[in-house]
């Protein structure tokens, strides 16, 4: 009896969870999926000084985490593509990876090494 109510109360918890999806990257998945896949949203949630100093990954979009209008900036982008957030060094994307997902986001992906890894490395960046 009590194996049926766990199954039964498991089978329950999985049909209510959100459609939404999180996952982790490495630099080199990050790097596979953005190249192979067009549709695929790069964020880099880093401030304006950040990137200036270090550079960005290629055809990755700037969306400052620590702005007021963050919400608002990835608000704009296209929920039903995938997203991959990264930072520095993994402080700020898991946070905006939680928050998109709460947002209706469907396939969101946190490279957790930001942009420490991949410099490190030796990957490519543009200013």
């Amino acid at each position: 009896m009590q194996k049926n109510m766990f199954i039964l109360f498991f089978s329950l918890l999985a049909c209510t969870q959100p459609a939404s999806s999180q996952g982790v990257l490495d630099a080199a998945q990050t790097e596979a999926m953005f190249k192979s896949d067009k549709s695929v949203q790069l964020v880099d949630l880093r401030t304006p000084g950040e990137i200036q100093q270090t550079g960005k990954i290629a055809g990755a979009l700037e969306i400052n985490y620590n702005s007021p209008d963050f919400q608002t900036q990835i608000g704009k982008l296209d929920k039903s593509k995938p997203v991959i957030v990264y930072c520095a060094s993994g402080g700020r994307s898991p946070r905006a990876a939680n928050q998109m997902v709460k947002m209706g986001f469907k396939k969101v992906y946190d490279y957790p090494g930001g942009m420490n890894d991949w410099s490190r490395k030796g990957k490519k960046t543009v200013h």
